[in-house]
């Protein structure tokens, strides 16, 4: 991005965190789990023998994911407040799950920061959440109504259920925030892409404050059919769920589907220090570039530059970066591209660079994924420690030339973390994140 010279770029810091995942309903227990080296990929409920039988779904059928269990919105936002207001009902009845996901993570990001909203400007306040998919479960609910029952059973609240923008409306409705109010839907990359935007909003003075992540409810069966016919999934896992994601390994055959939300509370750093915020890490580079090559098959050129890029905005080089949470989501192209990247980079020291492949524990959560795993950079650096990559019993030999942490968490003095993600369309994003110091 080029910026005039003049221009005085604001610091941006992060200052609160809110998650779901199927490792947990909050950034406690998630981060806990992932440290331990937890799975939280299971067998899927939701595949009946019924569900089996309706759609003919073959045997080989990947019928396991990262869902989550037991979610209830009205009991998180019970947790928070001493009560539950009509227009909290209203929105959990007239939401899809994607967008609760939004609005659980947020109310949870917004209470850790400790802000308190009633004296901020809202005008100065933005929101800005990603989803590969949006509401895909109502989607199909209205599908099957259309057709089973008729044009008059079908919901009048079916669009403002599944457009992509709702979670960022209803998260912006929810705290009164006035300013930039967008949504991004750029595949597994959104999460990122979501955070990165955020970041310039506030270092180009658009706004103080904001939201940003990524929201994600695509575990269903169309969604889950699609990338089982694109051979996508993996496969073979049905008897073992757990062992399922195996980024770098060389047993990988893809990915496992999962849902959850990530929410940064993001802040300009003036603001944060006038009000004695606690901060996670401090945001310094973001980079974003196009593969124009396929529409699925990554590039290792595209993912480069982007790395590059982001290196560059943040004023750091090889040298610097302690850790990378990398995209690596289990397939076999993906998983080999990203390496050989991060080797043509780092040179001689990609031998050193700390990696762990999150995924290995939440599965690929699409566009919430670059969120959740923000976040996991941002706790890596408050705690100095790397979560581990397990399921990886056999290294493929094309992956090999990083020092991935495997078995247990590693304590690190960490200072300096990318964060990568990438998606179909050839959309890349990258993070550099950096302990916050004066």
């Amino acid at each position: 991005m080029v910026l005039t010279k003049m221009m005085q770029l604001r610091r941006v810091v992060i200052t609160g965190v809110g998650m779901v995942t199927s490792l947990g309903l909050d950034v406690p227990t998630v981060w806990n789990r992932l440290l331990a080296g937890e799975s939280g990929v299971r067998r899927l409920n939701r595949f009946n023998a019924e569900l089996v039988e309706r759609y003919r779904i073959p045997e080989d059928f990947p019928v396991i994911g990262g869902a989550i269990e037991n979610f209830d919105l009205k009991e998180i936002l019970q947790a928070r407040k001493k009560e539950v207001t009509k227009e909290d009902l209203k929105q959990i009845k007239y939401t899809d799950r994607f967008t609760q996901f939004a609005l659980a993570a947020s109310v949870e990001a917004v209470h850790d920061s400790g802000l308190n909203l009633e004296v901020e400007d809202p005008e100065r306040a933005g929101v800005i959440i990603a989803s590969g998919m949006g509401g895909v479960s109502s989607w199909e609910d209205g599908v099957q109504k259309l057709l089973a029952e008729g044009v008059r059973r079908v919901s009048p609240f079916l669009v403002p259920k599944m457009i992509p923008n709702l979670a960022a409306g209803n998260v912006s409705i929810r705290f009164k925030a006035k300013g930039p109010n967008i949504a991004l839907s750029t595949a597994c990359a959104a999460g990122a892409h979501a955070i990165g935007l955020a970041y310039r909003s506030i270092q180009m003075g658009e706004a103080d404050l904001m939201a940003a992540g990524g929201t994600e409810a695509a575990v269903t069966i169309l969604t889950m059919t699609a990338f089982y016919r694109m051979g996508a999934l993996a496969m073979g896992c049905n008897d073992h769920p757990e062992a399922a994601s195996r980024p770098f390994d060389v047993k990988r055959s893809g990915f496992v589907m999962s849902e959850g939300c990530g929410i940064l509370v993001l802040e300009e750093l003036n603001h944060a220090l006038a009000r004695n915020a606690d901060i996670y890490a401090e945001i310094i580079g973001f980079g974003m570039t196009g593969d124009a090559h396929h529409i699925t098959d990554p590039d290792k050129e595209g993912a480069k530059r982007c790395i590059q890029q982001a290196m560059k905005d943040g004023g750091v080089t090889g040298a610097d970066i302690d850790y990378v949470n990398p995209h690596a989501t289990a397939t076999p192209v993906g998983d080999r591209n990203e390496t050989l990247a991060l080797k043509e980079i780092f040179g001689d020291r990609a031998s050193r660079l700390l990696v762990s492949g999150t995924k290995s524990m939440t599965g690929h959560l699409l566009g919430a994924a670059g969120a959740v795993e923000g976040i996991f950079c941002a706790l890596s650096i408050r705690d100095g420690k790397v979560p581990p990559t397990i399921n990886l019993d056999d290294l493929d030999p094309d992956c090999a030339g990083l020092d991935i942490v495997t078995g247990k968490a590693r304590s690190a003095d960490i200072r300096h973390v990318l964060s990568n993600s990438f998606g179909f369309g050839g959309t890349n994003a990258a993070l550099v994140f950096k302990r916050y110091e004066d």
